[in-house]
């Protein structure tokens, strides 16, 4: 297990946010990362329903994020609370539960983009949207250890 850093990068004066995305993977093409493929992770926001919450108290929010590098796991997590990983039929029982947990509106945000490896780093540039509307950029830094065969 690595350590990871998730940063949000500022937007460049004068440029489109798939300019800025260019920009990176080229300069990090050039010091010699290596493609690896692409990425995307979403996260879907429920607030809890009228039977789960408590007269007076502010409603929770529950949050359902799907992730490729673990196409077969959903991760769930409350707000203020514990976190759940389950299979990847998780969003199933999500519907079956809809008047426990509703789907808030227009609420699904992604970020997705190219996935490079640099010596024992792994990088994720991403494109951040909510809905068809682009929100920014996301760099994603991991670094692990390839264990050779």
């Amino acid at each position: 297990m690595g350590v990871t850093c998730v940063s949000q990068i500022p937007a460049v004066e004068g440029k489109s946010v798939q300019q800025a995305v260019e920009m990176i993977t080229k300069k990090l093409e050039l010091l010699g990362a290596v493609k690896q493929g692409t990425f995307c992770v979403d996260c879907e926001t429920y607030h809890a329903g009228p039977t789960v919450t408590i007269p007076g108290q502010a409603a929770k929010f529950m949050y359902v994020m799907h992730n490729t590098e673990y196409p077969l796991s959903c991760f769930a997590l409350f707000e203020n609370g514990p976190y759940l990983v389950a299979d990847s039929n998780f969003d199933t029982l999500m519907i079956k539960l809809k008047g426990f947990f509703q789907n808030a509106k227009s609420s699904k945000i992604e970020s997705r983009g190219p996935r490079y490896q640099y010596g024992d780093f792994l990088i994720k540039v991403g494109t951040v949207t909510m809905g068809p509307s682009v929100r920014g950029i996301s760099v994603e830094l991991s670094q692990f250890r390839a264990v050779p065969l």
